[in-house]
């Protein structure tokens, strides 16, 4: 397989579509400010296949089973394309085109802070990270989440609840550690 460039990746984003009209509409009356859907990329839409692993652009698939999803450019913090995330509220997924990107607004983890509390928020939904203007995360794959948010702290939880969810989520549990036999000595 051939490895997909951030070229590749930025091209293929770009090829989508622009949101529609009513897109937009739907979105600022859901409480989304409209340009937070155009700054600093816009969202756009496209038809995707969902699967196990993420998704694919229907184009590139021999189905015509897609369904209308937007789509985010997932960029580092040097503004290099590295994944495109497929949200599709109507069927509750969301997911990743490459597998590289593990939340939206991942660039922001370790980006200055200068909210009173310095924490990064972390946002439960899509629809939630944009009516806050897309500051802080939405965790597409938590499981590779983990392994930056560790020490991304203050993390911002939605409630009492989330907070709790994130802090099981963050937990990892210690290795089993074994000691050989021929180390221990017994006493006399």
């Amino acid at each position: 397989m051939t490895e997909i460039t951030s070229a590749r990746t930025s091209g293929t984003f770009d090829a989508s579509n622009n949101l529609l009209p009513r897109d937009v509409e739907a979105f600022v009356q859901s409480g989304v400010a409209a340009d937070t859907l155009a700054v600093p990329v816009p969202v756009r839409a496209g038809y995707v296949v969902f699967d196990a692993l993420g998704f694919e652009f229907d184009h590139h698939t021999n189905t015509e089973a897609g369904v209308r999803a937007y789509l985010f450019l997932i960029t580092d913090n040097q503004s290099v394309a590295r994944d495109v995330i497929a949200w599709a509220p109507k069927q509750k997924r969301l997911a990743t085109w490459l597998g590289r990107a593990w939340a939206l607004g991942e660039e922001q983890t370790f980006a200055p802070r200068l909210t009173e509390h310095q924490a990064l928020p972390v946002w439960r939904s899509p629809i939630n990270w944009l009516r806050a203007g897309r500051k802080g995360v939405c965790l597409v794959r938590p499981e590779a989440a983990v392994h930056y948010l560790c020490d991304a702290g203050p993390l911002l939880a939605e409630d009492a609840i989330h907070g709790a969810e994130l802090k099981k989520l963050l937990t990892r549990p210690a290795p089993r550690i074994i000691v050989p036999a021929s180390s221990t000595k017994k006493a006399a």
